[in-house]
């Protein structure tokens, strides 16, 4: 009798996956959350989409393009905890010396902090939300993360936002 045989699992386990690859999972998620019609929780991981984008743009910029030691940048995106904080705080500060920071502090009006107050509302008030909210979140975060992933050279591709 031959014993039988276990497959090694394929699966990257999440903590060794790359930060746009974090991202795009989180976002395939998301969008399964909403095809499910659990409207709050998709608004409440978009907001976890955003935040993982910001790990990955702030890492780009501070960790590869400027030399800083990973363990100094892990350390201020611990401290500079929440969307607001990490676009407003470090992200968008980072970014003045480009051509884009206008389009990011329009970005920021436009999509990103719309998606963190429905967020936060969901997250520090208990407050449900409804298909309409939720598919205007969901359309807002995917043009944040495009807009973040790709200015930042992503290879994660992110699936596109049907409603």
């Amino acid at each position: 009798m031959s014993k039988s045989k276990t497959r090694k699992s394929k699966r990257i386990p999440y903590d060794s996956l790359s930060d746009d690859e974090k991202v795009r999972k989180n976002w395939n998620k998301t969008q399964r959350l909403y095809e499910r019609e659990d409207w709050s929780v998709a608004v409440l991981r978009c907001g976890t989409c955003l935040e993982l984008a910001m790990n990955f743009a702030i890492r780009q910029e501070l960790v590869e393009d400027r030399k800083l030691p990973l363990k100094f940048v892990d350390k201020l995106l611990r401290n500079a905890n929440g969307i607001h904080n990490k676009y407003q705080n470090i992200y968008l500060p980072i970014m003045e010396e480009y051509e884009e920071w206008d389009n990011l502090k329009e970005l920021w009006k436009s999509c990103v902090s719309k998606v963190n107050t429905e967020r936060n509302a969901v997250a520090h008030r208990g407050e449900f939300r409804s298909r309409s909210v939720a598919t205007e979140i969901m359309g807002n975060t995917y043009t944040a993360l495009t807009k973040i992933m790709d200015l930042h050279g992503s290879k994660a591709k992110l699936k596109s936002f049907k409603t």
